[in-house]
């Protein structure tokens, strides 16, 4: 394992929205990178909550990346990977992180939970996401970037293989949406790598397997495991899952970015790691 630096830095869109990016960073120069796109976020605007229920008024702020997305962009980055995580949540309702004390449940209280993530302007998300990607692609030796996106990430990620620009390969773990109505007839424009679960109640297996036999370019498994199975802290985590999605996804990134032939240097642009 590498040695790492990891810091936030601003990135900004196409349409000049700033927003906060975590990177990490080997010390010896990236051949690729790996943007990391992280799962619906479960917070609820202006508001915190005491051990005893209550809950009290807080002052919103612009959210960054939790603790636990900076550290799976440390372990890429520990493996040579140049690792950047967008927060995708800038754009929409800002609040407190309740990080994972309440699993998303499908119950009342678990939708409100989850509902300030609506709003969120998809289209106008996927110019960060393009973001990152160039940061990606200007800062390593090759230029080759992937996408690995979870849940809510992972729906991007699908989207971002088809429509964005610069993308080598994406890695999607159980996203959300991308096997029904429009999203299930996309075709991605790279290589692509999907991680689904058995999940009657998020995630049809009627419905993966559809889409399975629609994407046939598409590197598709499914696991005997529950939405969620690859997130240590939530109920659905699954070790054997994770292990053999985890296998799989680095054997593919491998494939994918680390053959890819280095550039001049006089052709890549050097960014700073932290503005």
């Amino acid at each position: 394992m590498n040695k790492i630096l990891g810091d936030y830095i601003n990135l900004t869109a196409s349409d000049s929205f700033e927003f906060p990016a975590y990177v990490a960073s080997p010390l010896e120069p990236a051949r690729a990178a790996v943007v990391i796109l992280q799962e619906m976020d479960q917070r609820l605007h202006g508001e915190s909550s005491h051990a005893s229920g209550r809950k009290e008024r807080v002052q919103p702020e612009r959210f960054k990346v939790a603790a636990l997305w900076r550290a799976v962009a440390e372990k890429y980055a520990a493996l040579g990977y140049l690792a950047i995580v967008p927060s995708t949540y800038n754009r929409g309702v800002y609040g407190a992180d309740f990080s994972y004390r309440h699993e998303f449940n499908g119950s009342t209280r678990g939708w409100h939970l989850v509902r300030p993530v609506e709003p969120l302007p998809t289209d106008k998300v996927m110019l960060d996401v393009q973001a990152a990607i160039d940061h990606g692609r200007l800062n390593t030796s090759t230029g080759g970037v992937a996408l690995v996106g979870y849940c809510w990430g992972g729906l991007l990620a699908w989207r971002a293989a088809s429509t964005l620009d610069s993308v080598t390969a994406a890695v999607s773990y159980y996203g959300g949406g991308m096997t029904l109505g429009d999203d299930a007839q996309r075709q991605p424009r790279c290589p692509m790598l999907a991680h689904f679960p058995r999940d009657k109640r998020w995630m049809s297996e009627a419905g993966v397997a559809q889409f399975m036999a629609q994407q046939p370019t598409v590197q598709s498994y499914l696991y005997d495991a529950r939405y969620g199975f690859n997130v240590v802290r939530r109920q659905a985590h699954d070790a054997q899952a994770a292990r053999l999605s985890k296998e799989r996804t680095l054997a593919f990134l491998n494939e994918h970015l680390m053959a890819l032939p280095v550039y001049e240097p006089a052709t890549v642009m050097a960014l700073p790691l932290s503005l």
